[in-house]
C-alpha cells in the first residue's frame, strides 16, 4: 500500500516541493481523526484546529498500523467506521508530508460544503462577507497574474474600463447574464498573457494559460469561460466546432462570442496604447449603434476609429445591428 501511495504522490510531489507551500490545510473525516489522535498523544492545545507535524504524522502512521482494531477503537476521535480505514488514510497523509517535504498540516473543521455555500452566497449577493472576500481574492489574483506575465498594467486597466462601459451601454443588445460582466472584466485584464509564451499563436497560448492557471476566486468552469472570451481576439472567430467552445455548456456557447466581441471593441478603443481616447460614448437608436470618440487634446484617434470600423461586419452578424464610429 505504501508503494502504491508513493507512486501516486510521486506524480505531483516535484511541483509541490518547488512551490514551497507555507501552510497546509486539511479537512474532512480522516484529517479530523488524525488531528484528534495527535491531540490525545501530544496534548496539543486545541483539538478542533490542531497542527500535526511531519514527524508526528510519521509516528502516528506507524503506531496505527501496529494496533489491532480493538485498540484503535480506544483512540480519541475514532468512530467505528473510521477505525477500519484509518491506516490507509494515515499512510496517505504521512507519505504526502514526507515526499512533498511539508512541515505538517493544520486541521480545519470547515470543508468543501462550507466553501460551496460561501461561493453560492457570494454569487447571490456580493455585499455578503464571503462575496467581498471572493471579490478581493479575484482582484488580487488578477493583478498578480498581470505582473507575473509582464502585462502592461495601465493598458490592461484601460481595456477593462472600456469593456465595462460597453457591457453597460450595450446591455439591451447583448443581453448577457450579469455575471458575464465579471468574466469580461477578467478577460480584459488577461487577454495578453499569451505574449509571455510567444507572440506567434499568442491567442491560443492565452486560452491555455487562463484555463489552466490557479486564478483564485474562479471555478475551473469560470476560468474556461474567461479563457474563451480572451481567445478570439485575432483573425479567428468562435465556432461550434472549436475545442474552447465545445467544452462549454450550451448557454455559454452562445454568450461567449458576444462577450468576446465586446472585448474586441474594448481593445480597439485602446489600440494605440497611448490613451488617446479620453471618452467613448455609445448610442443605440433606430437599429444602429454609434460609438463617438472624444480625443485627448493634440491626440489622434484615427487608429482607434479604424479598429472599431473593422468590427462592424462581425457586429452586424452577431447582434443584427449596424455599427459605426466617429469623433466628436
Amino acid at each position: 500500500m505504501r508503494g502504491f501511495v508513493e507512486r501516486e504522490i510521486g506524480r505531483i510531489s516535484g511541483r509541490i516541493v518547488r512551490a514551497r507551500p507555507k501552510a497546509v490545510i486539511a479537512t474532512s473525516g480522516t484529517a479530523a481523526a488524525l488531528a484528534a489522535v495527535c491531540h490525545g498523544l501530544y496534548k496539543t492545545k486545541d483539538s478542533r484546529a490542531s497542527t500535526v507535524s511531519r514527524a508526528q504524522m510519521r509516528r502516528i502512521a506507524k503506531m496505527l498500523a501496529r494496533l489491532p482494531v480493538e485498540k484503535r477503537r480506544q483512540l480519541s476521535g475514532m468512530g467505528p467506521r473510521r477505525v477500519e480505514i484509518i491506516i490507509a488514510g494515515a499512510v496517505v497523509y504521512a507519505e504526502l508530508l514526507e515526499l512533498c517535504r511539508l512541515r505538517g498540516f493544520r486541521y480545519s473543521p470547515l470543508g468543501l460544503r462550507d466553501g460551496l455555500l460561501a461561493q453560492m452566497a457570494a454569487d447571490y449577493d456580493r455585499s455578503t462577507k464571503s462575496g467581498k472576500q471572493i471579490e478581493s481574492e479575484r482582484w488580487d489574483s488578477l493583478r498578480a497574474a498581470v505582473e507575473h506575465y509582464h502585462i502592461d498594467m495601465d493598458h490592461a486597466l484601460q481595456v477593462r474600463e472600456s469593456a465595462m462601459n460597453l457591457f453597460s451601454a450595450l446591455r439591451s443588445i447583448h443581453r448577457l447574464p450579469p455575471e458575464y460582466g465579471e468574466w469580461l472584466s477578467a478577460a480584459a485584464m488577461l487577454y495578453e498573457v499569451g505574449d509571455y509564451v510567444n507572440r506567434n499563436g499568442r491567442h491560443r497560448h492565452t486560452y491555455y494559460i487562463i484555463a489552466n492557471s490557479e486564478i483564485l476566486g474562479y471555478t475551473p468552469q469560470q476560468r474556461r469561460i474567461i479563457a474563451a472570451i480572451a481567445r478570439y481576439l485575432g483573425k479567428s472567430r468562435p465556432s461550434s466546432g472549436d475545442a474552447p467552445i465545445k467544452s462549454l455548456p450550451p448557454a455559454d456557447r452562445e454568450s461567449v462570442p458576444k462577450a468576446s466581441l465586446l472585448l474586441r471593441l474594448a481593445r480597439a478603443l485602446n489600440l494605440g496604447r497611448t490613451g488617446a481616447v479620453q471618452q467613448a460614448r455609445v448610442f443605440s437608436r433606430n437599429g444602429a449603434v454609434n460609438v463617438r470618440l472624444h480625443a485627448k487634446p493634440r491626440s489622434s484617434v484615427d487608429l482607434e476609429l479604424w479598429a472599431v470600423e473593422k468590427e462592424k461586419n462581425y457586429f452586424r452578424e452577431l447582434f443584427g445591428r449596424e455599427l459605426s464610429a466617429a469623433t466628436v
